[in-house]
C-alpha cells in the first residue's frame, strides 16, 4: 500500500469518525454507589433449626409459580408474557397493598410438603454455610431522622413457607411467602444496635449485649415459623405461658448470608429504592465459625478457618432488586374463601351474632359456621407484605419504639 492510499484510508476513517458515521462504542452499565464494607463485616450469622422442613428460598422463583389475585378471590388478568417476570409487579393493577400472588398450582391447604414450598435447594451447606438463597441488603441513612452518622443497614429473608407453630394438635398461622429481617444500626460506621425481627415484630439489643461469632451477631431462626431470637431454647411469644404457641430454636444449620447477597440503598424521604453495587473488598475474608463444640483457632488462624468471601449475586439484575423491593402487594395467598362469609354484605354482622350466640349456648349451626371459620382463619394467614412495608423509616431500633432490651430474653 501506498503512502498515497494510506492517507487517504486515514482521512475518510477520521471523516466519518466527525460525521458520526463511525461505529458507536457499546454504551457502559451505570455505575453505582458500592454498600458500605462494614454491612458485611458486621452482618447476622443464622442458626436455622436442625428439623426446619421450609428453607430459605428465592422470590423471584416464588413469582414464577404465582398469579395475582386480589383479596376477593378473584384473579387479575395480566398479559401472558409478563406472567413470571418482575416486570408483573410493576403494572398498575398488579402493585397494590390489597394484591396477593397466590400459588398457581400447589394448594398448601392439601400439601404443603412440596419443593416450591420446602425450598430443599436453599439449605445452607454445612460446610460452608452457603445458601444458594440471597439475603437482600438495604441501607437506609437516617442522619436526617435520627442523628448524624446513623445508618441501618437492613438483611432480608425470603422464605417461600411459614409454617405456623402448633396449639391442640393443629397448627395456626401457616402462610405463603414469608419475608423476615434483621437490622444492625450502625454510627460513624460502627455497630451501635441489632433488631431481629419476631411475628408482628420482635426484639432489639444494645450492640454489647448480643452472642458474637467473629464479631457478627448471632440470631436462632425458629422451625417452620421462622422468627428470629438473640438466644437458643423455647420462646413464649403469646403472653400465654405452658398453652400458648412456642417457637424452638437450636444450632442446627448455620447460615451466612452474606456469601450470597445482594444490595440497594432506601431513602426515606422519597421512598424508593436505588441499586447499589458490591462492596469494596476488605483486607480480611469473612471466616465462618467453628463448629459448635469444636476447639476455637488461635487468633492468627482465625481469617483462614472456613473462609469464604461474600459475593454479590449478578444473575440479579439492578432493576429486578429495585422492583422486588419496591413492590406493594402481598407475596402469598389470600386464602380468601375461609374469608368468604365473613367478607360479604352483611356478613360480619353475621358472624359476630353466631359467635355471640354460641357464648351464651346457642345452637349447634352457630358452632358450626362460626368458630369454624374463625379457626380456618386463624390455622391459614394471608400473605406478608414485602420489604418496603418493614418500617424502613423507624427512627428507633424496633418498629415505632425507642427502646432497647438491657439483655437477652
Amino acid at each position: 500500500m501506498s503512502s498515497e492510499q494510506s492517507g487517504e484510508i486515514k482521512a475518510a476513517a477520521e471523516q466519518m469518525q466527525s460525521s458520526g458515521a463511525a461505529t458507536a462504542a457499546p454504551a457502559q452499565a451505570p455505575e453505582y454507589p458500592p454498600l458500605p464494607a462494614y454491612a458485611l463485616t458486621y452482618a447476622p450469622l443464622l442458626w436455622l433449626h436442625g428439623e426446619e422442613h421450609y428453607w430459605p428460598g428465592d422470590p423471584l422463583l416464588h413469582l414464577g409459580r404465582c398469579m395475582p389475585q386480589g383479596k376477593d378471590g378473584k384473579w387479575i388478568p395480566v398479559p401472558e408474557e409478563l406472567i413470571g417476570k418482575t416486570e408483573l409487579l410493576e403494572l398498575p393493577n398488579v402493585d397494590k397493598p390489597d394484591v396477593y400472588l397466590c400459588l398457581a398450582e400447589d394448594n398448601p391447604r392439601i400439601n404443603a410438603k412440596v419443593e416450591d414450598l420446602m425450598s430443599t435447594k436453599g439449605r445452607p451447606d454445612p460446610k460452608t454455610r452457603l445458601s444458594s438463597s440471597a439475603v437482600w441488603i438495604i441501607a437506609v441513612d437516617k442522619s436526617k431522622i435520627v442523628e448524624p452518622g446513623i445508618i441501618d443497614i437492613f438483611y432480608f429473608y425470603f422464605y417461600p413457607y411459614n409454617l405456623g407453630n402448633t396449639v391442640a394438635f393443629t397448627a395456626f398461622g401457616n402462610h405463603v411467602g414469608d419475608w423476615e429481617h434483621s437490622m444492625v444500626r450502625f454510627k460513624d460506621g460502627h455497630p451501635i444496635a441489632v433488631h431481629f425481627s419476631a411475628h408482628a415484630d420482635g426484639h432489639s439489643w444494645a450492640w454489647k449485649t448480643v452472642e458474637k461469632m467473629e464479631n457478627r451477631p448471632v440470631a436462632y431462626v425458629a422451625t417452620g415459623s421462622h422468627a428470629m431470637y438473640g438466644k437458643n431454647g423455647e420462646h413464649y411469644y403469646s403472653g400465654v405461658p405452658l398453652v400458648g404457641p412456642v417457637d424452638y430454636t437450636n444450632k442446627g444449620v448455620l447460615w451466612d448470608p452474606v456469601l450470597n447477597y445482594c444490595a440497594a440503598s432506601y431513602d426515606v424521604a422519597s421512598e424508593t429504592f436505588s441499586p447499589l453495587s458490591a462492596a469494596e473488598p476488605t483486607a480480611t475474608a469473612t471466616a465462618a465459625p467453628p463448629e459448635p463444640g469444636s476447639v476455637p483457632s488461635a487468633p492468627s488462624d482465625a481469617a483462614h478457618s472456613h473462609s469464604s468471601q461474600p459475593t454479590y449475586n449478578t444473575q440479579y439484575t439492578p432493576k429486578q432488586i429495585v422492583t422486588v423491593l419496591t413492590y406493594r402487594g402481598r407475596w402469598g395467598n389470600s386464602f380468601s374463601d375461609v374469608r368468604k362469609n365473613i367478607n360479604d354484605e352483611g356478613g360480619i354482622h353475621k358472624f359476630a351474632g353466631e359467635a355471640i350466640a354460641f357464648m351464651k349456648g346457642g345452637d349447634p349451626k352457630a358452632e358450626r359456621h362460626g368458630i369454624k371459620q374463625k379457626l380456618e382463619m386463624l390455622k391459614w394467614a394471608e400473605g406478608p407484605s414485602g420489604p418496603r412495608w418493614k418500617s424502613l423509616e423507624r427512627k428507633g431500633v424496633t418498629w415505632n419504639t425507642t427502646d432497647l432490651l438491657p439483655h437477652l430474653v
